[in-house]
């Protein structure tokens, strides 16, 4: 077909010079018909938020390497389209009526990249008034339909569980109420259907940046699967029930996200506590929570959210972050007072998003090397200028490789290991100025003179002398505790068994630290104890002022991560003396404190090394660490830093913990930042 055949896209209404444009789009109006008959449709350009009813289609484009194989007759002109597109219209097409739809790769000219980076603007719109969407999850597989029986059946257990009814113990549901109702209401379906259900959150959909926030935005959606509907907020309610049925579910983190969703559509719902209408959560937290979603371009792994996040809804937010754990009323009259400056100047001024940082604007001219480094320098430079963007940098090869700064989170690779998430105070002290991190050559306005150097900085704490293998946890305790033990007799050149008399550096013994090290101290005590965590936005709580995790820390006075390890190391060593091979419980008490160490291990040391310095601290830090690997403090960092020098630069191979209280606490960084001695103030440009 020659290329003057197909259908030319006629240009969108261009933007206005002064004030808010409208935002325009095309609906597709797809003309009746059935079976193997052609497609036939035209385009209509419209003002979303004046637009005739319509259905807006939140589907999977398939792998890239899925070629056209069908066409859709545009005003007579053909437009090619994917096989998943082509099922998906299939089953969309009316017999006899014409149906109004929204969908991106009919309505947006693909091939101009000013139009598709403006769509994304409107992407969230596009969504919110659809007055339905549709979730196409595929073609149907032996045991959908009982699938779908299975979610509606768990879905009304939902509803069964009254909220007034059905909270105790910090607000789960009990147990056996939830048991019994399960058994009651699935007794007469097939055995196969949990795991036929099971089988749908597998599909491609469940795996795709784009899809979360087209369901985030939308008033009504329902999930299809060829003639098969239900509501999608139903289908995705049985997750809740589905991961005790199957519990590696709610290990994965893209669960986590789905369920995090399902909960912020609930009445009355408390989660997140976000102060911007539409939003799941700050843009760091989502980019960490998102990173196992895939995205055929990896720009748009952060294009996707700019629609769903705190930030991204109220650009004010990304421009006033809080010092403390609390918003004032005073920084609330000061945002309110910037959104209204910012809302007046798009509807009057020049530009539409005035106020909006340039490096959270949609622009697919930007290579996406370039799109992440300007992000991450300016998630550092932002006030009040922490670095808890860079305890995302988590490398899956050797840093420096790949065109990418070593300092800049590749957030479009699959999340390698637990982030450790602001919990401590190692680049803090006290009379701190509003701007913490010492960021050099980074004007707040304009480019950087280097843009591919970070200088911060910080001080020197140690070099590293000896790491173990990486710790690859597979499922099951045993494995766990496999793994912690051969670690330990790789770095120290002794064995758990009979318990080692060395002393550390705090005069603990030395499995202790080692175990304290693991757990990534009270961190992975509270994480044992998961109902002590205080939740926001569906995570750990970053915060930059101590006394909002007083309650934490107060924790670990009572020295809960010591007697997590004491414990853990008591039954080991009676299981080897009594000749046994593998864990045994019994002692309820006991056996509770092992798991939680156990479980609080496999969080936070998977794909991470233990390592040891010269000066002899224990800590566990990232995969790519070495030794001759130096630990750093950089200030406005929660956490330490392994870096590696290479020649006048260094590149920075990530985060760590640190079984060192001084340290870890922000004690030395007192000393230093007061002149009261300890060690020099260096300046280190990453690349």
């Amino acid at each position: 077909m020659a290329q003057s055949d197909a259908y030319q896209y006629q240009p969108l209404p261009p933007t206005l010079e002064r004030g808010r444009s409208p935002p325009y789009t095309r609906l597709l109006y797809l003309s009746p018909g059935s079976g193997d008959e052609p497609f036939e449709a035209s385009l209509d350009v419209v003002d979303v938020t004046k637009a005739p009813p319509y259905e807006a289609l939140s589907y999977t484009w398939g792998p890239p390497s899925d070629a056209p194989r069908d066409y859709i007759w545009v005003q007579g002109c053909p437009l090619p389209i994917k096989p998943s597109l082509e099922n998906a219209l299939r089953a969309l097409r009316l017999p006899s009526e014409t149906r109004r739809l929204w969908i991106d790769a009919l309505c947006i000219d693909q091939s101009n990249l000013d139009e598709r980076a403006r769509q994304v603007q409107y992407m969230r719109l596009v969504y919110k008034f659809a007055y339905r969407v549709v979730v196409w999850l595929g073609l149907k597989t032996p045991g959908t339909h009982e699938a779908f029986q299975a979610a509606e059946r768990l879905a009304r257990i939902r509803d069964r569980l009254d909220p007034a009814n059905r909270r105790v113990n910090g607000g789960e549901p009990d147990p056996d109420m939830v048991q019994g109702l399960i058994a009651s209401m699935t007794e007469d379906l097939p055995e196969t259907s949990m795991i036929h259900l099971y089988g749908v959150f597998q599909r491609e959909y469940f795996s795709r940046c784009w899809c979360v926030q087209e369901v985030v935005a939308s008033s009504q959606a329902t999930a299809k699967i060829e003639e098969l509907e239900m509501s999608f907020f139903d289908l995705l309610s049985s997750l809740l029930i589905l991961s005790r049925w199957k519990a590696e579910i709610a290990l994965d983190r893209p669960w986590e996200l789905w369920q995090k969703i399902l909960m912020t559509r609930q009445p009355n719902n408390t989660i997140g506590n976000s102060e911007t209408e539409g939003s799941i959560g700050s843009f760091l937290y989502l980019l960490e929570l998102t990173r196992t979603l895939q995205a055929t371009d990896s720009r748009d792994k952060i294009f996707a959210l700019l629609g769903i996040c705190d930030e991204g809804l109220n650009p004010v937010l990304a421009l006033t972050q809080v010092t403390g754990g609390d918003v004032s009323w005073r920084l609330r009259l000061i945002r309110r007072g910037l959104k209204k400056v910012a809302d007046f100047m798009s509807e009057h001024g020049t530009k539409e998003d005035f106020g909006r940082p340039m490096a959270m604007r949609p622009d697919y001219r930007k290579d996406a090397v370039l799109v992440y480094r300007d992000l991450t320098r300016f998630l550092i430079r932002r006030q009040p200028r922490v670095l808890d963007v860079l305890e995302h940098v988590s490398h899956i090869e050797q840093p420096g490789t790949g065109g990418y700064p070593s300092w800049v989170p590749k957030w479009f690779e699959r999340r390698s290991c637990m982030v450790m998430k602001g919990a401590f105070f190692a680049g803090f002290w006290e009379g701190r100025p509003p701007y913490i991190a010492d960021l050099r050559d980074s004007p707040m306005h304009g480019e950087s003179l280097r843009p591919d150097v970070l200088s911060l900085g910080g001080y020197h704490v140690d070099v590293v002398s000896r790491t173990g293998e990486p710790f690859e946890f597979v499922s099951g305790y045993q494995n766990v505790m496999t793994a912690i033990s051969r670690s330990f007799l790789e770095l120290f050149e002794m064995s758990f068994i009979p318990r080692p008399r060395t002393r550390y550096r705090d005069g603990s013994t030395l499995d202790v630290a080692y175990c304290k090290a693991l757990m990534v101290g009270f961190l992975g005590a509270a994480v044992g104890r998961s109902h002590l965590l205080t939740l926001q936005h569906g995570g750990f709580t970053p915060v930059f002022d101590r006394s909002v995790i007083k309650p934490l820390v107060s924790m670990e006075k009572d020295r809960s991560a010591e007697e997590m390890a004491e414990v853990f190391l008591g039954l080991l060593a009676l299981i080897v003396e009594s000749g046994g091979t593998r864990l045994e419980y019994g002692d309820g008490e006991r056996d509770g404190k092992v798991q939680m160490f156990l479980a609080a291990a496999a969080t936070y040391a998977s794909n991470r090394r233990a390592f040891m310095t010269g000066d002899g601290r224990v800590g566990i830090g990232p995969r790519m660490m070495r030794p001759g690997d130096e630990l750093v403090v950089l200030f406005g960092g929660h956490l330490p830093f392994i870096v590696r020098r290479r020649g006048d630069h260094h590149l920075l191979i990530g985060s760590c913990f640190v079984s060192d209280d001084e340290l870890m606490w922000g004690k030395i960084t007192d000393v230093v930042k007061r002149g009261r001695g300890g060690p020099p103030t260096v300046v280190y440009d990453f690349r």
